[in-house]
């Protein structure tokens, strides 16, 4: 075990300090190191490589992909970072590993999902059919997983605790902020990256979502606009295929008219497609009195059209 402490500790300073002085040899041998420091160690090496020199690294994919499932957090999170250095160079190479990384999109910690959502994201847009087996399976997580919404502050507050335990707690949970702020902010993003997947998903198979409707109409009340802004363009994929499919969505998508601008916009977008002559007016009363010129516009040429088609 010290021989193999000293050869990690090797392979991690050339990591920290020359990334070009990494030995892959030693890489591939620690991949299977007994101690996870060993294994974890040699994933880093593989991510800092596969950003710049991905071919280099291709033959560890599987073996990668493996380390997901690892006993250790540590290795597992490392192990999705390597795949998302892959997957933004060479994300043919990570569709095997979808089944896996979905799964971690419902554990914990934040770190964990966000790194998983990471290798992800890169193989929506070229590679969408890997995810519509998991359709459902990415509904439950976006909807009803894990979050980082609660205020840390609440812990403090339990009726158990003294004043003074309290009080101490609120001080040790002010010196984390930061830290609860990128815990935050990373757990938000995962949830965008499912969000935008399952838009992926619509746009190849709007069938696959027509019968979920009811999923998409909860993602339009979502706290996040980005959540809401994909659950219109889910919309909007569906009407393009069938218009009838979404009356339902019609009257919950009225109600974003005076949401954020991108939301608008793409809810003006989504009533077009859906044909949908209640919108007609107020479609004409955001084109006269709406700020954004851009938005007042495509209200009204889509105010027009409903007028003439609908």
């Amino acid at each position: 075990m010290a021989e193999q402490n000293a050869r990690t500790k090797e392979l991690l300073d050339a990591v920290q300090d020359d990334p070009t002085a990494i030995d892959l040899e030693l890489a591939e041998e620690l991949l299977d190191a007994e101690g996870a420091s060993g294994r974890a160690t040699a994933l880093q090496a593989i991510s800092v490589i596969a950003t710049e020199e991905p071919d280099r690294v291709l033959e560890y994919t599987d073996r990668v992909v493996e380390l997901l499932d690892d006993d250790v957090l540590s290795v597992r999170s490392t192990a999705a970072l390597a795949l998302t250095s892959l997957a933004r160079n060479r994300p043919d190479t990570v569709v095997p590993a979808v089944p896996s990384l979905v799964d971690i999109l419902g554990e914990e910690p934040p770190l964990f999902r966000f790194r998983a959502a990471g290798a992800l994201a890169p193989l929506t847009a070229d590679h969408p059919d890997a995810f519509v087996e998991h359709t459902d399976h990415l509904f439950e997580l976006l909807l009803d997983g894990p979050t980082f919404d609660d205020d840390p502050r609440a812990i403090a507050m339990s009726d158990e605790l003294s004043a003074e335990e309290k009080q101490r707690t609120l001080s040790t949970l002010a010196g984390r902020s930061d830290e609860w702020k990128r815990a935050r902010t990373r757990s938000n993003a995962a949830r965008e990256v499912v969000a935008n997947v399952l838009v992926e998903v619509a746009r190849v198979g709007p069938e696959e979502i027509e019968s979920r409707l009811d999923r998409i109409l909860e993602m339009l009340s979502d706290d996040d606009a980005a959540v809401r802004g994909a659950g219109i363009e889910m919309i909007r994929h569906v009407a393009e295929d069938d218009p009838d499919a979404v009356e339902d969505a019609i009257d919950p998508l009225l109600a974003l008219l005076d949401d954020v601008e991108f939301v608008r916009a793409r809810t003006i977008r989504a009533l077009g497609y859906a044909e949908a002559g209640p919108a007609i007016e107020p479609l004409r009363e955001i084109a006269s009195t709406d700020s954004n010129d851009d938005i007042a516009d495509l209200a009204a040429d889509t105010a027009d059209w409903l007028g003439e088609n609908s």
